[in-house]
């Protein structure tokens, strides 16, 4: 059974995804039309559509973050595991093996892809509109993770 202070945690950092998802779902639909980029769509966005997809990494880049920092340990804690001494890498691992990620190297490579985009380099134009891609690409991943992380937290509670 899981403390009072700790189902305020678990209730926060989900209504904290819930409200990045959201935003990013908003901004999606104001982009959408233009997703896949290319070189070509990329130069014709206007201030304000530049602006949603910059909206967009935002939020999903503070989306993986709570994700990392509270949701994984919250779940691992649910299930009574240690997670203070753990290295990050040994969380995804654990994840892995519960099946709440289907692999650690994914999460590790969205960061590194979502490290790499928000930084608006323009020689680096074509890896940043990969990458823009990839993360529109690869949202529904970040939702399947969240659930799988309330499942095992509700059957634990």
């Amino acid at each position: 059974m899981i403390d009072p202070e700790q189902n305020d945690k678990i209730a926060e950092t989900f209504d904290t995804c819930a409200l990045h998802l959201k935003r990013m779902e908003f901004a999606k639909s104001k982009v959408g039309t233009f997703i896949p980029l290319n070189r070509d769509n990329y130069y014709i966005l206007n201030d304000e559509t530049i602006g949603f997809l910059d909206q967009y990494i935002f939020r999903f880049s503070k989306l993986q973050d709570i994700m990392g920092t509270r949701l994984f340990p919250l779940t691992l804690e649910a299930l009574a595991e240690p997670v203070s001494d753990k290295a990050f890498i040994d969380i995804l691992n654990r994840l892995e093996k519960l099946g709440i990620l289907d692999s650690a190297f994914f999460w590790i490579q969205l960061r590194k892809i979502r490290n790499d985009i928000a930084h608006e380099y323009p020689a680096s134009l074509i890896e940043r509109i990969e990458g823009i891609n990839y993360l529109f690409v690869h949202i529904e991943e970040l939702k399947q993770i969240i659930e799988r992380c309330k499942s095992i937290i509700d059957k634990h509670n």
